[in-house]
């Protein structure tokens, strides 16, 4: 009797996950990041019992450099990132897929975020791993994410080789079923590292010997391509070549349904190297062609360039006809207008069935600009600064970082002057502190000075820059979920660990002028700001207030009730300094009555709303 096999119904991410688990993988190592943060999540949460080492590194370069030393010991690794992490770790990634010397498979996923959702930008992987000769590949449903990782581990210790998956935000966040495998049963244990400098010492000498052998294994891995289960030809009738890959073929499978068509398509799973032989033959084969992929124009380049070079008369449509966006994510609705185009078909007089737009979307949809949450002490303190340099009579420079304080640009607290990557808050502060004699003023979190800031913060000293840099510490990473920080002392698996305290980095450096406040205290927040403001040093004032989503998340769990407050009606004289120019989201104006209102449902019982009203309407409940 057949064992009945188990389906789930996984997130992207979560398939990721168990693809690494099943994988046996020993050694898995990443720092948060919309949309890639589940990825970890998930094996935090089921790895431990494997036997495996999860952790959450300081940054994205040390996370690759972590696995990449467990991999080249032996033991199967990972690593994860969005996008732009892959920037923080794209200088040992370059060197490393260069060297090669994976003994044990090394596999990472990036996920590319199409449409800026959770993004300072747009990028493509596969355009990284163009650029530095790496093998990438791309699933598109959550099945297919658990199988790639699982034969990617294979195909990288097969050619000692990094293998990279590329996910998409919608592939990460959309659900589908997914047929599970077995989780290997073992006991932790420990590679060797056996030394071999001509493989690992990456000299200029050792490198020219390497980049032709890289070379050499590329083209191999090419015909392999031509010929790779992962590269799947579905094919229909002559009057149309799709070529698509990762997600954006489930939008052409969705397009071509509601049309009725049965155009030939070519799905690319093994994304890099591409299956050029092949893709030459399907061209020789059709009049027209179609490329379909989010985000950078990787396949229509290499095509056009392929039927170029080999003289194939094929008309070939993408971004360049403005056939297909040049930004932005796809939907199944954009991939029919764009079938619809290259073959002159008739305009459908309605669109029904098919999915709106963005544009669409948002016409509909009322306006609910991002905000920080109620009783967010980052509110709080960037009021603070506020407070101190209005009675300075300043407009301080306050170049701002990557995090929930972000939204300190939003009115009316606009205070936010630039945002830039992960630590280039304090970096930008040195630039204008040396260029301008204005004061400045960068913010940074405290995950985001820990992945980043400290080198920004060393260079002020040396150089001697003078700002007052405010590090917001709710003590933990919050936007992408609360992961532990390295202040928390826990391991990814919550486990203990060692703390790693912000002012004693801080006093450590050599930095004089370091205080710690409590944002829900403003009077003295206000006070120590503008102490440092008037020293004219370089200072630290670090504003300690834990997340306030992470403590009502607490009070909950302990069934407790929070202390909210009220409005006395009294005592409120409709002056709207509240709302005007703190404007937490849990206060609300009644235009009828002419009188501030909160709503008990949002408050946490910060009670900073007190100190900011001057006719003390607002009380404790």
């Amino acid at each position: 009797m057949s064992k009945e096999k188990t389906v789930m119904l996984l997130s992207g991410n979560e398939a990721f996950a168990r693809g690494v688990l099943e994988a046996g993988v020993d050694v898995a190592a990443a720092y948060p990041g919309t949309p890639s943060t589940e990825i970890m999540e998930t094996i935090a949460r089921f790895g431990k019992e494997t036997g495996m080492h999860a952790e959450w590194s300081i940054n994205e370069k040390v996370a690759f450099e972590v696995a990449l030393g467990a991999s080249w010991s032996g033991l199967r690794s990972f690593t994860a990132a969005k996008h732009v992490g892959l920037n923080v770790a794209a200088d040992p990634f370059f060197t490393a897929t260069l060297f090669g010397g994976m003994k044990g498979g090394f596999v990472m996923v990036i996920a590319d975020d199409p449409s800026f959702h959770s993004s300072q930008n747009e990028q493509d992987t596969r355009m990284y791993a163009l650029a530095a000769h790496a093998i990438c590949m791309e699933p598109s449903t959550p099945q297919e994410a658990l199988d790639m990782i699982k034969f990617a581990y294979d195909f990288s210790e097969k050619w000692e080789s990094l293998v990279v998956l590329r996910s998409t935000t919608r592939l990460s966040h959309s659900r589908g079923p997914v047929e599970l495998g077995a989780i290997p049963k073992k006991e932790s244990h420990k590679g060797e590292f056996i030394k071999n400098p001509a493989q690992f010492v990456c000299l200029p000498a050792n490198a020219r010997r390497t980049k032709p052998l890289l070379m050499e294994k590329l083209e191999k891995i090419k015909e392999y391509s031509n010929t790779s289960e992962w590269n799947v030809l579905e094919k229909g009738d002559k009057s149309l070549l799709i070529i698509a890959s990762g997600v954006s073929y489930e939008y052409v499978k969705d397009a071509i349904q509601e049309l009725n068509l049965k155009p030939t398509v070519y799905k690319i799973g093994f994304s890099n190297p591409l299956p050029e032989g092949k893709i030459i033959e399907l061209l020789k084969e059709y009049p027209k062609c179609l490329i379909v992929e989010e985000v950078e124009p990787y396949l229509e380049l290499s095509v056009k360039a392929l039927a170029a070079e080999n003289n194939i008369q094929v008309q070939i449509f993408g971004r360049k006809e403005k056939v297909i966006p040049i930004s932005n994510e796809l939907n199944p609705k954009i991939v029919k207008q764009a079938i619809t185009r290259v073959l002159n078909l008739k305009k459908a007089e309605t669109e029904e069935g098919s999915l709106p737009t963005n544009a669409e979307i948002n016409e509909k949809l009322p306006n609910r600009p991002p905000e920080l949450c109620a009783g967010c002490p980052h509110r709080a303190t960037f009021f603070a600064i506020k407070q101190a340099a209005k009675k300075r009579k300043l407009d301080p420079i306050m170049p701002g970082d990557i995090g929930c304080y972000t939204l300190g640009f939003m009115p009316p607290l606009s205070a936010v002057d630039t945002t830039v990557a992960m630590g280039a808050s304090i970096g930008i502060a040195n630039g204008i502190a040396q260029a301008t004699n204005q004061v400045v003023i960068p913010v940074i979190g405290d995950s985001t000075f820990f992945h980043t800031g400290i080198p920004a913060l060393i260079n002020a000293i040396v150089n001697n820059a003078k700002f007052v840099c405010v590090i917001m510490d709710n003590q933990l990473t919050a936007m992408t979920g609360g992961q532990p920080t390295p202040e928390l002392g826990k391991t990814a698996f919550g486990e203990p660990a060692g703390v790693v305290s912000l002012e004693q980095v801080c006093k450590g450096l050599g930095i004089k002028n370091v205080e710690v406040v409590d944002p829900y205290d403003l009077e003295k927040t206000t006070e120590i700001i503008g102490k440092a403001i008037d020293s004219g040093e370089l200072s630290v004032v670090i504003a300690r207030r834990e997340c306030a989503l992470e403590y009502t998340r607490q009070v909950k769990r302990a069934k407790q009730k929070l202390d909210t407050y009220f409005v006395d009606e009294d005592l409120c004289t409709g002056c709207r300094i509240c709302v005007r120019t703190f404007a937490c989201p849990a206060i609300t104006f009644d235009y009828d009555k002419k009188k501030a209102h909160i709503d008990e449902s949002m408050c946490m019982g910060c009670g900073v709303c007190r100190i900011v009203c001057p006719y003390d309407a607002f009380i404790k409940r």
